[in-house]
């Protein structure tokens, strides 16, 4: 494998054999636990922060228009953790889908049934919210500790894995792991299917991918590095071990699968999910990646600024991405790739920094590009900054996290 930051993990030397020299149970002992739970904790500092300021700018702007329309209601909306798709999910866990409408049904069910089964313990009924962000960030502080492991097992030094963390952390979309969304744990499941790809360890991989399935519709997206790294020395391993492999590869899209069966049971359509999540004004439909791109930009021209946001951050990954396809493994390039494809393709680009900040390879390679120390010192602060900007503006209501 052609790499300037990786070594070459004995998936790739001898891919037909279980990996050796990896982290066992025991690396857990020796990750970065200590970083990881600042990071953790900067992350929640940052975006309180964030919060601070937003309310101080609503309250600055509800004042400004009561005095000038003291009879109208304030066009300004602040919300918070629970804010945006963090509702949808406090609203399904509480009430399921039935409770919600149609709409919900964009959003998949593995973090509503979560917290609905933690909130079955005594005390925490009538809590939906607050379990939901107490999960969450749990699962915040698991996922950057998986992704270390994996980073680990890669063969990174501990200060490249050091830089993964912390730009785990303090990327600019990375509030959303302190709000009820389910990056968090979509970061935890994906680790997990590449950590049982890349240690041959393909039962984790399956387990991981059926729970991705459930997670988010892009779970099924899976499906192509696991059947590329499960045909790596297929046809000399035992019946057996092939059948795990295939069990691997399928798992994802028996997630999906499960779901879709669940609605056609309830609504007699198994693709209504995806109907609704293509609707214009969420994913929208099918276009063409240039047009979509061009149309963003000339939104700059044209006062939609935040729609025009998205080409220069779109810009970043299609380049991370060339990136990638020199230095990382091909399954997480082609994970990548596939994944910013789907982003692309949509008619509506809101969310797409947060869809790529969720496919964790771009850390991996972000991380790899930022080695000097005054680079990283820079890169950190400047996402510090953007991360209290973004999520300000999420808080107020101007753009779609």
């Amino acid at each position: 494998m052609r790499s300037w930051f990786f070594a070459p993990s004995a998936a790739d030397v001898c891919p037909a054999q279980p990996p050796r020299g990896g982290p066992g149970p025991r690396g857990w002992r020796t990750l970065p636990l200590r970083e990881i739970t600042l990071a953790w904790c900067a992350t929640r500092i940052v975006t309180g922060a964030a919060y601070a300021l937003a309310r101080y700018i609503a309250g600055q702007l509800a004042a400004g228009h009561d005095a000038l329309h003291p009879a109208a209601v304030t066009p300004f909306q602040l919300t918070g953790l629970l804010g945006w798709d963090a509702g949808w999910y406090t609203g399904i866990a509480e009430h399921g889908y039935a409770g919600v409408g149609e709409q919900g049904l964009r959003f998949f069910p593995l973090l509503p049934l979560l917290v609905r089964a933690v909130t079955v313990v005594p005390g925490l009924g009538g809590h939906t919210g607050g379990t939901l962000l107490v999960l969450v960030n749990m699962i915040a502080f698991v996922f950057v500790a998986a992704l270390a492991w994996l980073a680990r097992s890669e063969g990174l030094d501990p200060a490249a894995i050091s830089r993964v963390v912390w730009l785990a952390s303090l990327a600019p979309p990375a509030f959303v792991l302190v709000m009820g969304y389910t990056e968090a744990l979509w970061g935890l499941l994906a680790v997990g299917v590449f950590a049982g790809l890349r240690t041959r360890r393909w039962e984790l991989a399956a387990v991981c991918g059926l729970l991705a399935g459930l997670c988010r519709p892009v779970g099924i997206l899976l499906v192509a590095p696991a059947a590329l790294e499960a045909l790596r020395g297929f046809g000399t391993v035992m019946i057996m071990d092939r059948l795990r492999r295939v069990a691997a590869v399928l798992a994802p899209a028996a997630g999906f699968a499960l779901f879709g069966l669940w609605a056609q049971i309830a609504y007699a359509d198994a693709l209504l999910p995806l109907r609704v999540q293509r609707q214009e004004s969420l994913h929208g439909s099918s276009s063409n990646p240039a047009a979509v791109l061009w149309a963003a930009t000339r939104g700059i021209t044209h006062g939609e600024v935040g729609t025009g946001l998205h080409v220069p951050w779109l810009a970043l990954f299609v380049v991370l991405l060339v990136v990638m396809a020199r230095t990382l493994p091909a399954s997480y390039t082609l994970w990548a790739a596939l994944t910013m494809a789907a982003v692309l393709t949509g008619s509506n680009l809101d969310s797409s920094e947060r869809y790529a900040y969720g496919t964790f390879p771009y850390l991996l390679v972000a991380a790899g590009l930022t080695r000097r120390d005054e680079v990283l010192r820079i890169v950190l602060v400047v996402c510090a900054a953007m991360l209290v900007v973004y999520a300000s503006l999420a808080f107020l209501g101007l753009y779609v996290p």
